[in-house]
């Protein structure tokens, strides 16, 4: 059983480690000023593109973020907080799964 375990925990290490994360992402808050004032999403996207970043994701967060996922100019993939009414970047967090060795 012993064996068992070894075999399974550098598997479910990383697993661990993403869900302590997780609740400190959920807390960013990036914004309390009303939607009237945001930066409009094609704006906001057209400005990322033209920084070099790949967007395959784009959501609005509870904490009123701009979140996106993708590729930053160097291909290296992100997952960026920004501020929805100036673009200002909030937080940048790299999971677990991508970080370097």
């Amino acid at each position: 059983m012993f064996n068992q375990a070894r075999r399974f925990a550098p598997k479910l290490l990383p697993l661990a480690c993403a869900w302590c994360v997780t609740p400190v992402l959920a807390d960013v808050q990036c914004s309390s000023a009303a939607r009237a004032t945001w930066m409009d999403e094609s704006d906001f996207r057209q400005q990322m593109k033209s920084q070099g970043v790949q967007i395959t994701k784009f959501r609005i967060t509870p904490g009123n973020c701009y979140e996106i996922y993708g590729f930053d100019e160097n291909g290296k993939k992100v997952e960026i907080y920004y501020n929805p009414v100036n673009a200002a970047l909030v937080a940048e967090i790299t999971p677990v799964a991508m970080a370097a060795p």
